[in-house]
Formats: C-alpha cells, sequence, structure tokens
C-alpha cells in the first residue's frame, strides 16, 4: 500500500526486469481471476483480527486463476514464541555514508492472543550529533492449521510448508512458515 516502498523496488529492478510490474494496491481487495500466482510476502503477520485474516484469504481465493499458486510466509507462532522466549532483544549496528545505525528491538509476547508487542529504536550517530526514532508495533504469529483452514475455505488444496524460501528448511527449524498452495476451484 505504499507508493514510496514501490518506487524503491522499481528503483532495485532498474531495466533488468521489463516483465515485472508494480502498483500500489490492497490485498483485501485484489481484482477478480486476475493472477496465476501471489507471492506475500511479510505482510499477513500485520493482520492482527480475523476478520481481516479471513479477508486476505478470500481475496487471494478470488484473485487467482483456477490452476494459480499461492506463495506466502508467516511467523509461526510455536518456534516465534520459543525464540522470542529466549532472546527478546535484537540488535544491530552498521557504519553507513551519513554515520553509524543501530537498530535495536525488543519483543513481548501476548501468549493468550499469539500476538508479539515489537518496540523497535533506530538511532543515527553522526558527526553533529545521534537522532532516533521509536516505533511500537503489533504482530499475530500464524499456525499451520490456521492457515489451511484459511486455504481449504477459499479454494486452495493441501499447502506444502518450509521453513524458508530453501525447499530443505524444514518447519520448526525457523520460526519462519512458508505455504505454497495451488487454487483448485473457484472461491465463493
Amino acid at each position: 500500500m505504499s507508493a514510496d516502498l514501490i518506487e524503491e523496488a522499481k528503483r532495485s529492478l532498474g531495466a533488468e526486469s521489463p516483465q515485472v510490474s508494480f502498483a500500489v494496491g490492497d490485498i483485501l481487495k485484489l481484482p477478480a481471476s486476475h493472477y496465476v500466482a501471489i507471492l506475500c510476502r511479510g505482510v499477513l503477520n500485520d493482520l492482527v483480527d480475523d476478520d481481516a485474516r479471513s479477508s486476505a484469504f478470500a481475496s487471494f481465493g478470488r484473485a487467482l486463476r483456477t490452476g494459480g499458486v499461492l506463495v506466502l510466509d508467516v511467523r509461526e507462532w510455536d518456534a516465534t514464541a520459543m525464540r522470542k522466549t529466549r532472546e527478546p532483544l535484537f540488535r544491530k549496528r552498521v557504519d553507513t555514508e551519513r554515520g553509524k545505525l543501530t537498530f535495536t528491538s525488543v519483543t513481548a509476547l501476548d501468549i493468550p492472543t499469539r500476538r508479539l508487542v515489537v518496540k523497535e529504536q533506530h538511532t543515527l550517530e553522526a558527526s553533529d550529533g545521534a537522532q532516533s526514532s521509536d516505533y511500537e508495533f503489533v504482530m499475530r504469529c500464524w499456525t499451520p492449521i490456521e492457515l489451511q483452514s484459511l486455504l481449504r475455505l477459499n479454494g486452495f488444496g493441501s499447502a506444502v510448508y518450509f521453513g524458508a524460501y530453501d525447499p530443505a528448511v524444514t518447519p520448526g527449524e525457523t520460526d519462519r512458515l512458508v505455504a505454497v498452495a495451488q487454487k483448485l476451484e473457484s472461491a465463493a
């Protein structure tokens, strides 16, 4: 939904992939029977209520042609809860042209709702001083059962699951869950 990110994606490709197109859109309102494939990376965790989650999968079901493929990734609840219990703090520091950039993230678990409450701070230290920006947001993790239920409800066959975009990484090895499913019939 970000025009700025669409422009960045176009710049990053340059003239290398003229057959790729980008557009600002809303995954809850995709055009019907329009796509042969949908790749949805890192977005579904931001849908925290049940209605939005159901609407996203209904939209995918309507938007894909019969035989089309949906590829998505989400944070898997069990592995994420284990990791964030063990390692709630993440910090990375890098040198940039403008100075030293420090990224700090602290994640708290809201176990009953499978939500992550994330507090981030970005600090840039330059010769003229330091500037910080703070962000707080909520994400909701997924379970394979929840994904499979929404896929079936919206006309998809059984999904194949991976722990990363490398098929050699099995589910549970990471806190990610990658699902690949094929559209079998028109969704209601």
